[in-house]
């Protein structure tokens, strides 16, 4: 059984789309670039933090080795820490799932039956919705990433408190970084709850304006 097409409201007699006096490549590079660069890259270098600290302090030869090549040992650091970000942005894609189960829960079956509907939609144009609808998902895969980013950071400081760290620093960093993963999850919820919400009207009838 095929679903129905949203309804499109035409404002004006035809609609025409004018190019802009000239392209803003740092516009372009801030929203398609920029954007989905951060949210990899920040959760990648939270979890991997505390990590690199204790490697640095268990081996000092290593530590002398990096002071010594700054720019090289920025370069290969971004590796690991994409790899990271990655990895926290499936276990991210998991966590979201099981929201996207209790939400389907919670409305009887609504959440997915319009989760499912709205990947079956083909816009006509690109209405500001759908352009917010993305920026609301990258902001949950960045909550996603800080979340087990910062439970990462934390078993690295763990790792710290063994190596010799005083224990006041040690708890004080351990509570900032719990503290950054709480927020991230709290954040999430709400999150995903408004990323829901959007979707649904996005499925309703469709205004464009000449």
């Amino acid at each position: 059984m095929c679903s129905q097409v949203p309804p499109v409201t035409l404002v004006g007699r035809d609609l025409k789309w004018k190019a802009a006096g000239g392209m803003n490549f740092f516009s372009a590079f801030q929203s398609e670039v920029f954007s989905p660069l951060v949210t990899l890259i920040i959760p990648g270098a939270i979890a991997l933090s505390s990590w690199l600290v204790g490697l640095f302090w268990h081996y000092p030869k290593l530590l002398a080795l990096v002071s010594q090549n700054h720019s090289e040992t920025g370069w290969i650091l971004v590796l690991p820490t994409i790899c990271a970000a990655t990895v926290l942005e499936e276990f991210g894609t998991h966590l979201e799932s099981t929201f996207d189960e209790r939400a389907d829960k919670k409305t009887n079956g609504q959440h997915m039956a319009n989760w499912y509907a709205y990947l079956r939609s083909a816009f006509l144009s690109d209405p500001i919705g759908r352009r917010y609808v993305r920026s609301v998902v990258l902001r949950l895969k960045f909550q996603f990433g800080v979340f087990f980013g910062s439970i990462s950071a934390a078993l690295g400081i763990l790792w710290l408190f063994y190596l010799g760290m005083p224990c006041r620093l040690g708890l004080v960093l351990l509570l900032i970084s719990l503290a950054f993963g709480c927020w991230a999850l709290l954040e999430s919820i709400s999150t995903h709850e408004l990323l829901a919400e959007n979707r649904a009207e996005l499925l309703k009838e469709i205004r464009v304006v000449r």
